[in-house]
């Protein structure tokens, strides 16, 4: 049975980690296994890292778990891959921001990447807003007419909080949530008063959080990890901290609402601390329109006993396209500047909405189901023949004179894989 299992370990651990359902059915994997064996080969992993062995490649980490012998990741060939092009493309993105515009550009790409994170953070929770009610509540001062207006003002109080660098612990935390709640809990999902966690239990989309009685005892385990691997050297794990954090905060869910939020929100508050020089983030976003596939990487890694691989190559391999996403409609906006055009703020958001959700030629109602749009025919048709004009979008006619709107790929300098592009 050893040999088996070893066999399902290097099959995973290739140029696709493997799900379930692969080690189990699929012929490519070169190996199949049973029910009853792959719950033996869940435990095999969690065997090798408690007696350290696999230790390069099997990754365990210091953190409490209520329901595992361990919280780990595996550094296969595909997770590999996925923090090479991310690392480079960082490294590319922040270079081209910092050395070659003004910092008025810069700034401007700064606020239109950070709005694009509280749209996006906000929408995976199902508050809709648009740019234009984030412009007027954060710019212009606009007085909150409803609990959505209320949240995203919390929102940006809370983005200030973090990036003032304060110290990674059960107070601030404490302090961060407050900040993105207040006003806007129903009374039963209050915190106790001198409380930092919640008193009873929770149950999310068919799992269980973790028993508030151990809720202290994990979130002290998290706060050490962070703050241990800050004081030593950059290494592999010091880099995943923050979607370290980000799953955990889910794991544990220590409080009754708002943990989704609250988990994102430190994962950038992780990323402020462990590197001052990351450009803006862009997960929330990204995950915004990927939330199936989101919530997916989660279960995944939740049903294979807490390995977080499922997970990083999930966020990494969303990252790397949205970064080339900007990439793109930056290079399109200086194309059009040197033309005398100027987008708007809304150009191109359209832009890049048609970019991080094409699926090829489309009408102009797939235009707005799937940027989630609410605009007339006219509006919808009007929009996207001006793109046709900026030289973005291609346009061709159906037997039934329809109108069908391709992406122009000449126009795009950095291909997206996960979007089709």
């Amino acid at each position: 049975m050893n040999d088996k299992l070893k066999k399902a370990l290097r099959a995973q651990l290739g140029k696709k980690y493997l799900n379930q359902k692969e080690l189990q059915y699929s012929t490519d994997a070169n190996v199949l296994l049973t029910p009853y064996e792959y719950k033996q080969y869940l435990e095999y992993k969690e065997d090798l890292i408690e007696r350290n062995e696999e230790k390069d490649l099997l990754i365990g980490l210091p953190l409490k778990s209520f329901n595992s012998r361990c919280i780990y990741y595996c550094l296969g060939d595909e997770l590999l891959s996925l923090l090479e092009s991310y690392l480079t493309l960082l490294k590319e993105d922040y270079t081209y921001n910092s050395d070659t515009l003004s910092n008025r550009f810069a700034s401007n790409i700064y606020k239109s990447r950070l709005y694009s994170e509280i749209e996006g953070s906000l929408n995976v929770e199902n508050v809709p807003t648009t740019r234009r009610r984030l412009k007027e509540l954060l710019e212009e001062n606009a007085k909150a007419e409803n609990i959505n207006d209320i949240i995203i003002q919390n929102m940006d109080k809370a983005i200030k909080f973090v990036e003032e660098l304060p110290s990674f612990n059960k107070e601030n935390l404490l302090k961060l949530y407050n900040i993105l709640s207040e006003n806007c809990l129903e009374e039963d999902n209050k915190l106790r008063e001198g409380d930092y966690y919640r008193y009873d239990t929770v149950e999310i989309g068919g799992y269980h959080g973790c028993p508030y009685s151990q809720i202290s005892e994990c979130m002290d385990s998290l706060f050490k990890f962070v703050n241990d691997s800050l004081k030593q050297e950059r290494s592999l794990t010091w880099m995943l901290m923050p979607y370290i954090c980000h799953y955990y905060i889910l794991y544990i869910h220590p409080y009754f609402d708002y943990n989704g939020r609250t988990a994102r929100m430190v994962s950038y508050w992780i990323l402020l601390l462990a590197n001052d020089e990351c450009f803006p983030p862009i997960i929330s976003e990204a995950i915004n329109q990927t939330k199936s596939q989101y919530y997916r990487a989660l279960e995944q890694s939740r049903d294979s006993h807490n390995d977080m691989s499922y997970f990083f190559i999930y966020l990494f391999s969303i990252s790397c396209d949205y970064i080339l996403c900007y990439k793109n409609v930056e290079s399109i906006e200086q194309q059009l500047k040197n033309k005398g055009i100027i987008l708007t703020d809304t150009d191109r958001n359209y832009i890049k909405k048609i970019m991080i959700t094409y699926n090829g030629k489309f009408t102009y109602m797939d235009f707005l189901k799937n940027c989630n749009i609410e605009m007339s025919k006219q509006g919808a048709l009007k929009t996207l023949n001006k793109l046709v004009d900026y030289g973005f979008l291609e346009i061709t006619e159906t037997p039934s004179k329809s109108k069908l709107f391709d992406v122009n790929k000449g126009a795009i300098p950095y291909k997206l894989s996960s979007f089709n592009l």
